[in-house]
């Protein structure tokens, strides 16, 4: 009984210490994340569901790290009108090392699911401290 315990507490801990040794964070990477809803410039979040054919599925509330580089992304804006096919877009992102991109939905009209993708980039300050000397 006290080793189904034990393992119910480790497997947790040893896994995030599997991710944390290693991977993407080594060295310059790029996130991508749904950005902030701002009813004055008429945006709401659209929420990232693929990048480059992965699912994001699992990394919803957090930020989805990627390689620097060209980078095929699903966004989808979440409506309760219109048709689904057009709450789905497909933008070419052309990601740069150490930098955060927001994706909006600028919405024209939500009636008939008018939106375009926005992308707001922002540079990562842990990122660029950590690999300056690679720049």
């Amino acid at each position: 009984m006290t080793s189904r315990i034990a393992l119910v507490f480790l497997a947790p801990l040893a896994f995030a210490a599997a991710c944390a040794s290693g991977g993407i964070y080594d060295s310059p990477y790029a996130l991508v994340e749904s950005g902030s809803p701002s009813p004055a410039r008429k945006e709401l979040p659209a929420a990232i569901n693929a990048v480059d054919g992965r699912s994001t599925l699992f990394a919803r509330r957090y930020a989805t790290a990627i390689t620097p580089g060209r980078h095929q992304v699903d966004v989808y804006l979440s409506t309760s009108t219109g048709a689904p096919y057009k709450q789905y877009r497909t933008i070419e992102l052309d990601a740069a090392p150490c930098t955060r991109y927001r994706i909006v939905a600028a919405y024209q009209n939500l009636t008939h699911v008018e939106w375009t993708p926005v992308i707001y980039p922002e540079p990562i300050g842990e990122c660029a401290a950590k690999f300056a000397s690679n720049n």
